[in-house]
C-alpha cells in the first residue's frame, strides 16, 4: 500500500492523469496538462518532476510521463472519493451545477472510512455526470468507451450518458468559470438520462481545438419529443458523451 505523503495540489495532477488514462491515454504530454488544468507548462514540468521523485509517474523530458502502479492506485484513491462525494452531494440535494466544485474540496479531506460508509449507504454506480465510480480494490481501469457527441451526425437520436468533468477552459466564453458553464448545461437540460435528436451542426471556424483531446470544433442545435430546441457552443458539445439510441 502506498504511504507516500501526498499533497492536495499532487493530487490534482494525479486526478487529471487518471482522467486521460480513463479515456484511453496512457502517456500524457506536458502540454496536455497544462491545457486541462490551465496552468503554465513549467509549472507542469516542476511537478512532473517532484511526482516522479515520489514514485508516482514515469516522466521522461520531451516524451511526456505516465502513471506507476503506485501512481495509479493514488489517483484511483482520490477519483474515487471525488465522485462518491458527488453521489453524496446529490442524495443531499446540492443542486447539479455545484456539486462537481464542491466535490473538489471534499476528495482530499474525505477519510477511507467516510468514503466507505457513503459507498455502503448509497451503493452509487454513477456519477450525477454519469462517470463511473472506480472500485476500491482493482487492478484494472475501465475505459470509457461511450462517443463524444460531436462523432454523431444530423438526423441521429442520441442519449446523453456523461458530462466529462474535465474542459479546456479557454473554450469557455468570457473566462466563464466550469461551475457557470455546468449551470448553462442545466439550463439547456443537457444532462445524463436526457434524449435528444440531433438537428443540425455546424463548424465554429473560429475555434481551435486539440488533436489530442476529446475536442471537436462543432456547433449543435438539439431538440426533444416534448418540442425544445435548444443550441449547443462547441465547448459544451466537447464536455458530452452519448450513445446511439433508435434505429437512424
Amino acid at each position: 500500500m502506498n504511504q507516500t505523503e501526498v499533497t492536495a495540489a499532487e493530487e490534482e495532477y494525479l486526478e487529471t492523469f487518471f482522467w486521460f488514462f480513463e479515456y484511453g491515454t496512457k502517456n500524457v504530454k506536458t502540454n496536455q496538462i497544462a491545457e486541462m488544468m490551465n496552468v503554465d507548462p513549467g509549472t507542469v514540468t516542476s511537478m512532473f518532476k517532484k511526482l516522479s521523485k515520489k514514485g508516482f509517474i514515469d516522466y521522461k523530458p520531451y516524451y511526456g510521463a505516465k502513471l506507476t502502479s503506485e501512481g495509479e492506485e493514488t489517483a484511483r484513491k482520490v477519483v474515487r472519493k471525488h465522485r462518491l462525494s458527488e453521489s453524496f452531494l446529490e442524495w443531499l440535494g446540492v443542486p447539479w451545477s455545484k456539486i462537481h466544485e464542491e466535490a473538489c474540496k471534499w476528495e482530499h479531506v474525505l477519510t477511507d472510512e467516510i468514503a466507505e460508509m457513503i459507498e455502503q449507504k448509497l451503493k452509487p454506480e454513477k456519477t450525477p455526470y454519469g462517470a463511473t465510480i472506480p472500485q476500491k480494490e482493482s487492478t484494472e481501469t475501465k475505459v470509457v468507451t461511450n462517443k463524444p457527441l460531436a462523432l454523431f451526425s444530423s438526423g441521429r437520436n442520441i442519449e446523453i450518458v456523461e458530462i466529462i468533468e474535465r474542459a479546456i477552459a479557454r473554450h469557455f466564453p468570457h473566462e466563464a468559470t466550469l461551475q457557470e458553464v455546468y449551470i448553462e448545461l442545466e439550463e439547456k437540460g443537457l444532462k445524463p438520462g436526457t434524449q435528444w435528436e440531433i438537428l443540425s451542426t455546424k463548424i465554429r471556424e473560429e475555434a481551435v481545438v486539440e488533436n489530442w483531446s476529446l475536442s471537436y470544433d462543432l456547433d449543435m442545435t438539439l431538440g426533444n419529443k416534448e418540442g425544445r430546441k435548444t443550441k449547443v457552443p462547441y465547448y459544451l458539445v466537447n464536455m458530452i458523451l452519448a450513445r446511439k439510441i433508435g434505429n437512424n
